[in-house]
């Protein structure tokens, strides 16, 4: 399970370094971001039916944090949305503002997508709304809304002070769906390309 606070030596602990290398992103800071992922269907799972419940976290049998599930949960979900986010955009995948899925037009400066881990002898492609409605067994609108819920609930609800008007109301369905299918995008369009298994993440399943 991805501990909210990164120990020393973890991607995020070396985020003042000048710059990364292709494979260090490919290495470590993928498989991060996928484990992050991983960590929100936990946590979503767990603040379903528990929320209030009563929590007690101890490091080295020591109480560190007493609280509700939601205390420890909620740091996870949020950055868990964030994650999710950017590991869509880095596959080229948007929001339009009406709530529809799209591609992104252009990269800022400095930013790393999956086109960038192109090679000789293959090309890597943005991903795009028909390869995540082929990726995905059930209806194409349902895959394409999943995304565009990621995308509005982060922008809308963590990265932004907003009202919290989304296109449409999200459900727990759609979350589930969109953390299901992000990783397989991830394989298809970046690590299956380059020869490579996608990096497992471990089973976030609690205690």
């Amino acid at each position: 399970m991805l501990c909210p606070r990164p120990a020393v030596g973890s991607p995020l602990t070396q985020a003042l370094a000048p710059m990364f290398t292709l494979d260090v992103l490919l290495k470590k800071w993928i498989p991060y971001r996928l484990e992050a992922v991983e960590t929100l269907r936990w946590a979503w799972a767990l603040t379903e039916q528990n929320s209030g419940a009563d929590l007690e976290v101890k490091v080295n049998g020591r109480p560190v944090l007493t609280g509700n599930v939601a205390a420890l949960a909620n740091p996870m979900i949020e950055a868990g949305f964030i994650h999710a986010r950017a590991l869509l955009e880095f596959l080229g995948l948007t929001a339009t503002k009406d709530g529809k899925l799209s591609v992104v037009v252009s990269r800022r400066p400095g930013d790393v997508a999956v086109e960038n881990f192109s090679t000789s002898a293959v090309t890597l492609q943005k991903a795009t709304p028909d390869t995540v409605a082929a990726a995905y067994p059930g209806p194409r609108e349902e895959a394409e809304d999943s995304l565009v819920a990621i995308f509005q609930t982060s922008n809308r609800w963590l990265a932004h002070v907003t009202d919290g008007t989304t296109s449409k109301e999200w459900t727990d369905h759609h979350i589930d769906v969109a953390l299901r299918g992000i990783p397989v995008l991830i394989k298809n369009h970046l690590y299956l390309p380059l020869g490579l298994d996608i990096p497992k993440t471990q089973n976030a399943n609690g205690p």
